[in-house]
């Protein structure tokens, strides 16, 4: 049987920003999350205290061109918005390999970005700043190894937000209830008893990194939920797991 698809159902502040009451560029990033929602089968639209963009990564025109449209557009972020890794070193842009024309690109980009009000963090590792999401808060978090401690270590919730989307929700300051932002998805599905591991084998490093490898290969897109491991894991280690 086919699933009807329709439309999330909006608040006032939802249309309004969609009809442009908050400039075209606005109404652009609204138009990208009602169409993600609606791709996704969200009933409605929730408030996120925070964006983790990761497409300031230049991988093509397509990238500049919706940046500098939003700009142009009025655009600016709504909430807090850090930035993940871009193409270019700052401080040494003469290390970096490439065409000039490509150089320059990936920093047009970079900054296009933070012209839309976005913090020049520069990190695949935004739980690492001050400024970390609370239990039970909703953001839109690209970078897959982020996802994972947000919604793990820290018990905000996110979903997994590409490239554009990210910036969008940051704009209009909303994402589908969809995904790992709903109680029923976030319930444990496989098990990974840990109890039977070697004593002394979770005191190195390299064994965080070789289980978060083994528990994604395992369980896909299940939820997963590990038993049996030693308390005081800091959270280096859980960063190994969760990339």
């Amino acid at each position: 049987m086919t699933r009807a698809i329709r439309d999330p159902a909006l608040t006032g502040e939802q249309r309004a920003m969609l009809a442009g009451d908050r400039g075209d560029g606005a109404a652009l990033a609204m138009r990208v999350i009602v169409r993600l929602a609606r791709a996704l089968g969200a009933d409605r639209l929730i408030p996120i205290d925070s964006a983790h963009v990761d497409g300031c990564l230049f991988h093509g025109q397509v990238g500049i061109d919706l940046v500098e449209r939003l700009i142009a557009g009025g655009a600016r972020t709504a909430v807090r918005a850090t930035l993940n890794v871009g193409s270019l070193d700052l401080l040494h842009p003469g290390v970096v390999r490439g065409e000039p024309g490509e150089r320059a690109d990936a920093r047009r980009l970079m900054d296009g970005y933070v012209a839309l009000g976005a913090e020049p963090t520069w990190t695949c590792a935004p739980y690492q700043l001050p400024e970390r999401p609370a239990y039970g808060r909703h953001v839109a978090w690209a970078e897959s190894n982020a996802i994972v401690f947000a919604n793990s270590v820290l018990g905000a919730r996110t979903d997994r937000y590409g490239d554009f989307a990210d910036i969008c929700a940051a704009v209009t300051g909303f994402a589908p209830l969809v995904g790992l932002h709903l109680d029923e998805n976030r319930a444990g599905q496989d098990l990974f008893d840990c109890s039977g591991v070697p004593a002394g084998t979770f005191e190195t490093d390299v064994a965080w990194a070789a289980l978060g490898h083994l528990v994604g290969r395992r369980s896909g897109t299940r939820v997963p939920v590990l038993t049996g491991l030693p308390g005081g894991a800091d959270e280096d280690r859980l960063k190994a797991f969760g990339a």
